[in-house]
């Protein structure tokens, strides 16, 4: 299963980094949304949804509203981004369902009373966890598009680096040495250990990176940020870990050999773009 897993990442990871900087925007958006429609369809398994066309519907409505926000954003956004009102919107919404989510995952096992027997409701939880993270990363990759095409594939870079170094930190640290279980209700092999080695490993890379930049005026900023942002990606990773215990699975999927779904991978990354954007919208210097 290891050697799997590490095979399937030394493909996947220079294969993501590949569209993320060379593709133009159209092949960019082409390539998340079928990334993200994938997620759709392992999310309708979440819901209920036994049959295979009720679940087919549910990735075409997902693909309709992908296509209809494409049409409607722009193509390379103008700052501030107050001035586009379906953006903006797009992206609170997105942090708004975010806390929502780490109150249910904090108060899991009692907040699925709230939703385990809805089906239409964890529904629209996928969305809200799809949805408004897609337009997040199209927007941090469009981000300065006009002045440099690698503005925006940096940035995400820096925000796969963050998720990833949060991942890594937290096995190599929690794996070993976890012993105090963080929610064990809602992930058994979630440790307090982990999740502080995922901060560690964060903070060693922001580290590096600013002093690469000779520290910038903003570097508190980029700690206080890398913070927030690595325990949303714990909390991405919970979030799904509790509606699959909650549908009786193991993984989301099996597109991903050694990884399981698609939404095992890009969890933590539909919990942070949300907020990742809006500290670009604010803090980015680019208005």
């Amino acid at each position: 299963m290891f050697k799997q897993r590490v095979i399937t990442a030394l493909l996947l990871a220079p294969l993501a980094l590949a569209a993320v900087f060379f593709l133009p925007l159209s092949g960019f958006a082409v390539f998340i949304s079928v990334a993200f429609l994938l997620g759709a369809w392992e999310w309708s398994g979440f819901c209920g949804l036994a049959n295979k066309a009720m679940r087919w519907v549910y990735v075409a409505l997902t693909a309709v509203l992908f296509a209809l926000l494409y049409w409607q954003l722009p193509v390379v956004p103008r700052f501030p981004i107050e001035s586009n009102i379906l953006l903006s919107s797009m992206l609170l919404l997105g942090v708004a369902w975010w806390l929502c989510a780490v109150a249910l995952v904090l108060s899991f096992p009692r907040s699925q009373r709230l939703w385990a027997k809805r089906d239409w409701l964890k529904a629209l939880m996928g969305w809200l966890t799809l949805i408004p993270a897609w337009v997040a990363v199209l927007f941090i990759r469009s981000t300065d598009y006009t002045a440099s095409s690698f503005t925006g594939a940096w940035l995400i870079f820096c925000l796969l680096a963050l998720v990833w170094a949060a991942d890594i930190g937290g096995y190599i640290v929690g794996k070993p040495f976890g012993k105090h279980k963080l929610l064990p209700k809602v992930s058994p092999g979630k440790t307090v250990e982990g999740m502080l080695g995922g901060v560690a490993l964060v903070a060693i890379v922001v580290t590096v990176v600013a002093a690469l930049q000779d520290w910038p005026a903003q570097t508190g900023i980029w700690y206080s940020a890398a913070l927030l942002l690595t325990v949303l990606s714990v909390f991405g990773d919970l979030t799904e870990s509790m509606f699959k215990r909650v549908a009786g699975k193991k993984d989301s999927g099996a597109f991903l050999p050694g990884h399981g779904g698609i939404l095992d991978r890009i969890d933590s990354l539909t919990a942070t773009a949300p907020l990742f954007a809006l500290f670009i919208a604010i803090f980015g210097g680019f208005y």
